[in-house]
């Protein structure tokens, strides 16, 4: 049956309201863009949506309860060294990370302390890489928690200030960045064929050499990727308790 001209226009309107917010975000995107070089504004652009669809729900009133949370019993955390449950923690401090190596498979999902401690650190320790203007060479490791000791968070309010200061910290180097300064390349860092010694792994030779876009995009995709992870366990452990109270409200 055709619509009628009234059918048509009697439903009801979206609220503009509704979506002020996202129009401000996408308006403040273009004027980003207008201010940077073309390679630059494309990273800040991927920052700004990883920001506001992924990491808010990262790291926006995060609890403790929520950090510490093991869904499984094989779940891999931060702990005290003689609590830890693997043979092969990253970590030589008061704290470690759990991991084996090999890794089983399936990999033991871990907690929101766990990813933290993995991708916290990374968006500042990459402005110390001497693409950005630091003094570290990529190939040293640095960015990575498996190569380098990166600090175990042990509280929720810790890991979120570090890990909203170094995206920050990375915004800011970015928007100092010109085209030329994103392209200039450098070697990456491997892993050697050893075991791991000292809670780390033994750094390999240098890697193949990238344009600092590369370090930066992978860098974005780490945090991006881990922070989707976060947002799954905080929706986990919110229907958890949801379904708890339904089950206890039935008996």
């Amino acid at each position: 049956m055709a619509r009628s001209a009234a059918t048509d226009t009697a439903g009801p309107k979206p609220d503009p309201s509704l979506y002020r917010g996202t129009q401000a975000w996408a308006d403040g995107l273009t004027t980003m863009r207008l201010m940077t070089g073309k390679r630059a504004g494309t990273l800040l652009e991927l920052m700004d949506q990883i920001e506001h669809f992924t990491l808010a729900r990262a790291w926006d009133d995060l609890t403790d309860g929520e950090f510490f949370w093991e869904p499984f019993t094989t779940t891999w955390s931060i702990r005290r060294p003689d609590q830890c449950r693997t043979s092969n923690p990253f970590g030589a401090g008061e704290w470690v990370a759990d991991f084996e190596i090999p890794e089983p498979v399936p990999v033991p999902m871990t907690t929101i302390a766990w990813l933290y401690w993995h991708i916290g650190s990374m968006p500042g320790r990459l402005c110390d890489i001497d693409l950005l203007g630091g003094t570290r060479a990529m190939a040293s490791g640095w960015t990575s928690p498996y190569l380098t000791h990166h600090p175990i968070f042990t509280s929720a309010a810790g890991a979120v200030t570090a890990l909203r200061d170094g995206w920050q910290k990375l915004r800011e180097a970015i928007e100092r960045a010109d085209d030329d300064q994103l392209e200039v390349t450098t070697a990456g860092y491997t892993y050697a064929a050893e075991p791991p010694r000292g809670g780390l792994c033994v750094p390999g030779p240098p890697g193949p050499a990238h344009p600092a876009t590369h370090f930066i995009a992978g860098t974005l995709t780490e945090v991006g990727h881990h922070g989707t992870q976060i947002g799954a366990l905080r929706d986990l452990y919110a229907w958890r308790h949801i379904d708890q109270r339904r089950h206890g409200d039935s008996t």
